[in-house]
């Protein structure tokens, strides 16, 4: 990992050091190097398989468990070259690294008779990241673009401890090496003056699936097998300086926009996305006090998928600078989570699944955005949301006989969700809007065997705490657009 980093770091200096080399720091043009400072926020799905090891004969199939999800930060550094083609199209390539932290924690708690906690994490430490870039200036300061390219990840091993009452011990309970794979995204970009702009971006990351060491040392992978497969969607802001060639005069000295900078009235738009989602699960009794004879806490069971978006809105501009707004969105999601088992000795087959989703979430918020030119607001959101849960089931078969039950009940769960963003005027009435959201749902009781068992219910209270991030691109209508002359924001 340190040569990694070194050669990441090189990269970024050298870049810098040639830009200032050929050309003045005051350049304010989208051709040329840049670098860029960062940070982010990225959230991971693991897809676990574990079957049987080498030694094992006559039996093949084995676990997969798709849904063990985990969040957290990063900072990055990041170098590029941007070159404009027929004065609208972008094509660039860069490279950048995140230092991150992002972990994914699966623990089990079951007190108060021992004290018995158990957790097991895995990490992304950081990762590099070499690709492309081909973008659309939908006004002479600000590009839309596309990523894509290759990934190169180090993690750590995957790390367990179990404690009770009277003592507890930790340890490595598989080992991981690095792993390689490919992302692609997509963000905004807008020059903000002095050669300086600013990035929105978000990242969707498959990474191949790599083989992990149970118990390394101990023979135990010799007859278990195991296999760990990361999915990484990020988030990220960056400030970068462009150095610039002098070649690009629209946007060294930009032109007022064509496009109408009045923001006042409604809107609507559609569009899409891609989310996570974390879960956290607490089985308790209900005697009392609650939980005084078993209290068992599951975290990090995730669910992945993508989202179609319709909204609707108000926005008021105020001044020349701000813009406040009211909206409505509905989502059509497909978050999924998925776990199946199946073993075969060649005669007899053993089955078995178990699926559950978030299905569709409504969203009703407030936003408060600033301009940066008259076409292009860079934004954050706040507001209520209201995310329904599909039932939780269960499928089981041997041999062909089959058999499946609801294992929890469908919910709706209410919270809050925070994001931001931008949005730029493509026309006169159209405009292109880049966001993400972080949705954060109450702790909320679910009915375990609906169908089944329902009266379990009356002794047992099983509650879900859920919380959501994703990226969304919309195109929006504005009602009302007035052709009037654009004036340089003061």
């Amino acid at each position: 990992m340190p040569n990694t980093i070194s050669i990441a770091l090189s990269i970024a200096v050298s870049a810098a050091a040639f830009g200032l080399a050929c050309h003045p720091a005051h350049a304010n043009d989208w051709n040329g190097f840049s670098v860029g400072i960062g940070g982010g926020y990225g959230a991971t799905n693991n897809e676990m398989k574990i079957g049987p090891g080498p030694d094992v004969t006559g039996i093949s199939g084995g676990l997969d468990i798709n849904g063990l999800s985990g969040t957290g930060g990063f900072f990055t550094l990041g170098a590029g070259y941007d070159r404009i083609l027929y004065n609208k199209l972008l094509v660039g390539a860069f490279v950048d690294y995140d230092f991150a932290d992002i972990e994914t924690k699966v623990s089990l708690g079951i007190p108060p008779a021992d004290d018995l906690n158990a957790s097991a994490k895995f990490k992304i430490d950081n990762q590099l990241s070499v690709g492309g870039k081909i973008g659309y200036l939908v006004s002479p300061t600000t590009v839309f673009f596309a990523t894509g390219g290759y990934t190169h990840a180090e993690t750590s091993d995957v790390d367990a401890s179990v404690s009770t009452a009277s003592g507890g011990g930790s340890g490595t309970l598989a080992s991981v090496g690095s792993f390689n794979g490919y992302f692609f995204g997509g963000g905004a970009e807008t020059l903000i003056g002095k050669g300086f702009s600013v990035k929105a971006e978000y990242r969707y990351t498959s990474l191949e699936a790599e083989s992990a060491t149970i118990l390394p040392g101990s023979g135990v992978s010799d007859f278990i097998s195991a296999s760990i497969k990361p999915q990484i969607q990020t988030a990220r802001l960056s400030l970068n300086y462009r150095f610039g060639d002098d070649s690009n005069d629209a946007a060294t000295n930009p032109q007022p926009p064509t496009v109408n900078s009045n923001w006042t009235g409604p809107y609507i738009g559609i569009g899409a996305g891609y989310g996570v989602a974390n879960n956290k699960a607490t089985v308790a009794d209900r005697s009392s006090p609650p939980g005084s004879i078993f209290n068992v806490a599951l975290d990090g069971i995730g669910s992945d998928g993508g989202l179609i978006s319709g909204t609707v809105g108000y926005d008021l501009q105020l001044h020349t600078r701000y813009v406040i707004g009211a909206f409505f969105d509905a989502d059509f999601a497909n978050l999924k989570n998925r776990n199946t088992l199946s073993l075969t000795d060649g005669v007899d087959t053993l089955g078995a699944g178990t699926i559950s989703k978030f299905d569709n979430m409504l969203m009703v918020g407030g936003r408060l955005g600033y301009l940066v030119t008259p076409d292009t607001l860079v934004f954050g959101s706040v507001g209520y949301a209201n995310v329904g849960m599909d039932p939780m089931t269960l499928n089981a078969g041997f041999s062909g006989a089959s058999t499946g039950i609801v294992l929890i009940d469908g919910q709706r769960f209410d919270g809050f969700f925070v994001g931001g963003g931008i949005e730029t005027k493509i026309w006169e009435s159209l405009s292109l809007k880049a966001e993400y959201r972080y949705v954060d749902l109450s702790r909320d009781e679910v009915t375990l065997l609906p169908n089944d068992l329902p009266q379990i219910n009356q002794f047992i209270s099983t509650k879900f705490d859920p919380t959501i991030q994703m990226g969304r691109l919309s195109l929006n209508y504005r009602f009302g657009a007035r052709e009037t002359p654009d004036a340089p924001l003061k």
